[in-house]
């Protein structure tokens, strides 16, 4: 919560384009938001998606998503922070989702 918190008080720049990178870390479509992608990612043995997951979770396994969250999200800065590695991981979100379009 305080990652939203404090991604909203900056007017949403902080998290700005972490979903998608999530999405081409994975080479998957998904219309999950980060919080779910970083949950689905932490801890693939709980049954439920997303969200789901909270109510399910060992004092552990919290730690563990926790863990993956703060670590995915200084590797995302860096891609952030870097204008050409950013227009790359643009560009691969924009071919999944064509990709994905052209076979529907």
């Amino acid at each position: 919560m305080f990652l939203i918190g404090f991604d909203q008080a900056r007017s949403g720049g902080l998290l700005r384009g972490f979903t998608e990178w999530l999405v081409v870390r994975k080479s998957e479509c998904s219309s999950f938001g980060w919080q779910a992608l970083v949950f689905d990612e932490a801890l693939p043995d709980v049954k439920s998606k997303g969200w789901n997951k909270l109510g399910q979770l060992t004092p552990s396994q919290e730690q563990e998503a926790v863990d993956l969250l703060l670590s995915l999200l200084l590797e995302f800065l860096t891609v952030r922070d870097d204008t050409m590695m950013l227009a790359r991981m643009y560009t691969q979100y924009h071919s999944l989702h064509t990709a994905t379009d052209s076979k529907e």
